[in-house]
């Protein structure tokens, strides 16, 4: 027998990297378990591929993460948790791509060595906000502590563009539902989009909003949070705020969108039933005409026996009802081309 090959060292097969402040590298189990334990920068993140979880249970257990709790509140819990312990600071946040998909879910863990982030997409936001914390690297290592502040400022202010160009568009959408005066389909489908991407964070921060109050109100002491970091997750605690008046604002858009398509439907089938009723009382008179020539009395056979009788009757008389019923429509506000522009209309698809 061939002795046995020795096998490389452990890696996480999920995307783990290591971001020291200013560089990106690939984070191996080892290397999780090192950056736990030395004060710095360290901010681990984890990203979460494929639907085997098993296969992150090594990085997130070197990090001092539970994996069927991450597991847990990335995909089954309501996304509101946030607290603070006298040793770390643990809950959710959400990034946003700008691509117009919903926001992605971010579980986080802080402590006074490292933070931790684990979720299942957004890396455009994640890529984006590196790039910010780069930037600030000088004033971040001499406080360590405030990292937890600035990265979870700077997660939800790429949530708060994507809501804001999501107004944005929510807008545009209802000035033009409201210039179109018969049902669109295409405008229905893109307010439904912009709900359906919507509806996952605006049913959950409400409540979040309420626990990250809760645990500022008093936080006490937790072991490296000084002063200054502090002072960071107050000022997280404005953006939750804000970004909760940007979702308010936006619900209120698509609502009076979601209105305004109603009122057009509404108006549209209006219009359709008055061209009906107008049609039908123009031709009402030709209706009792054919029912009544159309009796066999004797007397009525014996008047149409001649060209001009008929002429009469049959051309004359309709043409003359049906004119004299344009101009009492007429006399009361409806034109024939108002009419016949009404009957032109047809919702389109």
């Amino acid at each position: 027998m061939e002795p046995a090959i020795p096998l490389p060292p452990t890696l996480p097969t999920v995307d783990a990297t290591l971001f020291d402040g200013s560089t990106t590298t690939p984070c191996s189990v080892e290397q999780a378990t090192a950056a736990a334990n030395q004060p710095g920068i360290s901010w681990i993140d984890i990203r979460l591929q494929g639907n085997d979880e098993s296969q992150a249970a090594s990085i997130l257990t070197a990090v001092g993460i539970d994996p069927n709790a991450a597991h847990q509140v990335l995909t089954q819990g309501l996304g509101t948790e946030f607290e603070m312990t006298p040793t770390t600071v643990h809950g959710v946040c959400w990034i946003d791509d700008g691509d117009g998909s919903p926001s992605v879910q971010v579980f986080f863990t802080w402590n006074q060595n490292r933070l931790v982030t684990v979720r299942s997409g957004g890396d455009t936001a994640i890529t984006e906000i590196r790039q910010l914390v780069s930037q600030r690297q000088a004033v971040l290592k001499e406080d360590s502590s405030t990292i937890l502040g600035v990265v979870l400022q700077l997660m939800l202010a790429t949530v708060q563009r994507g809501l804001t160009r999501t107004m944005i568009g929510v807008g545009a959408l209802d000035m033009e539902i409201i210039a179109t005066d018969t049902p669109q389909k295409d405008q229905t489908e893109r307010l439904n989009t912009y709900r359906t991407a919507f509806a996952p964070l605006a049913l959950r921060f409400p409540m979040y909003l309420v626990n990250v109050q809760a645990s500022l109100i008093d936080p006490g002491t937790v072991a490296g949070l000084d002063q200054a970091g502090m002072a960071q997750m107050q000022q997280f605690l404005t953006s939750v705020q804000g970004t909760n008046g940007l979702i308010d604002s936006l619900d209120d858009a698509i609502r009076n969108a979601a209105q305004d398509i109603q009122a057009q439907v509404g108006t549209w089938q209006g219009n359709r039933i008055n061209v009906l009723t107008i049609v039908t009382m123009i031709f009402l008179p030709i209706s009792f005409l054919t029912g009544y020539f159309g009796m066999n009395f004797t007397w009525l056979e014996n008047q149409l026996d001649s060209f001009w009788m008929w002429l009469l009757l049959a051309v004359a008389l309709p043409i003359l009802l049906v004119a004299g019923c344009i101009a009492l429509l007429a006399s009361g506000g409806y034109t024939v081309p108002r009419i016949l522009k009404r009957k032109d209309r047809q919702p389109t698809s």
